[in-house]
């Protein structure tokens, strides 16, 4: 990996992201010689705070993409900001916002296209009300929204609804592999499948049902492996691997592998990705660890900035600069606005009324 990274001139690892003190911290890390020659970080001093308070500047990542583009969110004292950023490059994008007044649940990134950049960003949000119909009916809904690049607008897609007391696992990343978007929904162990336009590509199937039973399965992970998604889990005899496959509709179990070995230098091991097909991304609370599957040797990151392992975010990226200059047009014009179409209707409304208020008068 370090000669392929040398190279092709590729940066490869993982972003890991975790809450001190009420604000995101973030940290690259990455095998020996796949980190790039200067150290990756996301580079908000660019962005000039709104105001002379420095918390106003707080970016969260909330999706990646194994094309070196990050989905983040800025965090100021007045509201939230969505950006477009490709660290290696040190370059931002602004985007329009979605309706930041419901709560974000999931986001997942996905890049059709790097030159020109053409990407897709799916967002599920909860609305905070009790006395939606849905709700009446006993469900649990989620709103769906899908950022189109070409379009460079938010659109409202259809609804996801929920059986009572099931919901999207939080700490569980969006999984982009064989063409649709994976979330693992939590109390059924069911897992969603979207297309790219947000919508359910088929029914919801179950997580491996001989997995549940182990003692340790709640350590578990969607990821993606191959281009496929993937499952990971501590089993008796270690670490299991298993892909789902599309066609068939059913899970197999590709590898089992044991970790007795690294026990001896931490005490809870557990798999939350794959840094390629031979090499596993494991985690303890203040470290991770690079276990080659192989040969069962292990490489352990000890982390700097982040006092725990909230999150992960595969990672790659190329060491070009994004083509920007038509984005940035559009994105002057388009500011941080979100339309709907009723928007439009209720603008005409007020004028309507506020034209028949002056005619009144006169």
């Amino acid at each position: 990996m370090p000669q392929f990274c040398d190279k092709s001139k590729t940066i490869s690892g993982f972003f890991v992201q975790s809450l001190s003190k009420t604000k995101y911290v973030t940290e690259f890390i990455s095998l020996n010689g796949c980190s790039g020659k200067t150290p990756l970080y996301l580079p908000i001093e660019n962005i000039k705070p709104e105001n002379i308070f420095k918390n106003d500047i707080d970016m969260k990542i909330e999706a990646s993409s194994k094309q070196g583009i990050l989905c983040c969110v800025r965090r100021t004292r007045r509201e939230d900001r969505y950006h477009i950023c490709k660290p290696s490059t040190k370059q931002w994008i602004k985007l329009p916002n979605p309706r930041i007044r419901y709560s974000t649940i999931k986001v997942a990134l996905i890049v059709l296209r790097s030159n020109p950049l053409q990407f897709k960003i799916i967002r599920l949000s909860s609305p905070r009300t009790l006395y939606h119909h849905y709700r009446k009916l006993g469900l649990n809904y989620y709103r769906c929204e899908i950022f189109d690049s070409e379009a460079w607008i938010w659109r409202e897609a259809k609804d996801l609804l929920l059986p009572p007391e099931v919901y999207f696992d939080m700490f569980a990343p969006a999984v982009n592999a064989s063409g649709l978007v994976y979330f693992k929904l939590r109390k059924d162990d069911q897992v969603m499948a979207l297309n790219y336009n947000g919508e359910e590509a088929f029914s919801r199937f179950s997580l491996p049902k001989s997995a549940m039973e182990y003692k340790d399965y709640e350590y578990n992970q969607l990821v993606e492996y191959k281009g496929k998604l993937g499952f990971t889990c501590l089993s008796t005899k270690g670490m299991e691997l298993w892909v789902f496959e599309n066609r068939n509709q059913s899970w197999e179990l590709k590898k089992e592998v044991d970790i007795e070995i690294l026990k001896k230098v931490t005490k809870y091991p557990s798999p939350i990705g794959f840094y390629n097909a031979d090499i596993a991304l494991m985690k303890d609370y203040y470290e991770v660890i690079f276990y080659k599957l192989q040969d069962k040797s292990f490489n352990v990151v000890k982390l700097d900035k982040c006092h725990k392992v909230d999150e992960i975010f595969p990672f790659r990226s190329d060491l070009e600069p994004l083509d920007l200059r038509v984005k940035d047009a559009i994105n002057t014009v388009s500011a941080t606005k979100y339309f709907y179409p009723f928007s439009i209707s209720l603008l005409l409304i007020v004028f309507v009324f506020l034209f028949g208020t002056l005619f009144s008068y006169t």
